[in-house]
């Protein structure tokens, strides 16, 4: 015996029996004894999490809620006191002990153009909500303080009366490049004492070679002697100067060389791996005498220089390691 009974739109049969058991049957979405169960609002899936369920006004997958007060669909709070209040019809909570935002003992009001904590004064023109800055009241224009006719503006930070400018370098509030240098940090002096790349012989960038170490001449030094102190290199050598080299020794070159007579004479001074290479592009020298022959960016006093060499005006190797002399 069969007995048949009607969910939905789904029929299930129920067998009290084991014999002549149908084989199969079809879901809500067709398919053969699928899981697919149709819900009261046409939805069919095997999902019972999503569901449609009835709202407050028996409404299958209806979104009518009850509000504070209970009412079914409502907007209605609950003051302080725990009495119902319901929004005026620009949707702001009148009540003695609760503010225009519905906050219970909240201190927003309503501004001139019924806007709950609006500005109100920027609303000259009316409170048609214009844009700021279009306003146009009595012929005048607010300003960035929504004062009608002000004359305060927006700095490059954004603010309003503030006093920053954009310097020449395109920073904001910035004052420029440093004296003698471009925005680039580049040095631009110009003068008979400086070298081509703007430095004096003290490796100073617009300098008036007044600054160099004044407790050593490297004209005191033997000849064919080359001697660092506090970072300058000073030499006394009796050929003219093509090109040199050499290796430090105690101390850790953390920027390049400049200045000094080597900078004069437009020498191209290359560092890195410690070891320090000058020579000219255009087969320069650097006369024979004495004096600071570069500055270097030491991060303290070297103990030595080693594989020390130099080239004279004929391209020969005129310093060895053999007779190379670095005073300590």
């Amino acid at each position: 015996m069969i007995n048949f009974l009607k969910i939905s739109t789904i029929t299930i049969f129920i067998f009290f029996s084991c014999e002549n058991n149908p084989a199969f049957y079809t879901d809500c979405n067709g398919e053969t004894n699928g899981l697919a169960i149709e819900d009261n609002c046409g939805n069919c899936d095997n999902d019972p999490t999503n569901d449609c369920t009835l709202d407050c006004n028996n409404i299958w997958g209806g979104n009518s809620v009850f509000d504070e007060c209970g009412v079914c669909g409502g907007n209605g709070k609950l003051n302080c006191n725990g009495e119902c209040i319901i929004p005026d019809v620009n949707g702001n909570y009148i009540d003695d002990y609760i503010d225009c935002f519905g906050t219970c003992n909240g201190n927003a009001t309503l501004d001139e153009c019924n806007v709950c904590n609006g500005p109100g004064a920027v609303y000259l023109c009316g409170c048609s909500g214009l844009e700021q800055g279009k306003c146009d009241c009595d012929g005048n224009i607010l300003d960035c303080n929504d004062v009608c006719g002000g004359t305060s503006e927006l700095d490059c930070n954004g603010e309003c009366g503030g006093l920053n400018l954009i310097d020449e370098c395109g920073v904001c509030g910035g004052d420029g490049p440093e004296e003698n240098f471009n925005c680039n940090g580049e040095c631009i002096a110009e003068g008979s004492n400086l070298d081509i790349s703007g430095y004096d012989e003290c490796g100073v960038c617009g300098g008036d070679s007044s600054t160099c170490s004044s407790e050593f001449d490297g004209c005191e030094l033997p000849v064919n002697y080359i001697y660092s102190l506090n970072g300058s290199v000073y030499y006394n050598v009796d050929f003219n100067i093509s090109g040199f080299q050499w290796i430090v020794q105690g101390a850790t070159l953390v920027g390049g060389a400049s200045g000094g007579d080597a900078a004069s004479s437009g020498f191209f001074i290359q560092t890195g791996n410690n070891t320090v290479i000058g020579f000219s592009f255009t087969g320069g020298i650097i006369p024979a005498g004495c004096g600071i022959l570069t500055n270097l960016d030491l991060d303290s006093e070297p103990t030595q220089f080693i594989n020390i060499e130099f080239e004279d005006d004929s391209n020969n190797p005129f310093f060895s390691p053999e007779v190379n002399y670095f005073s300590e």
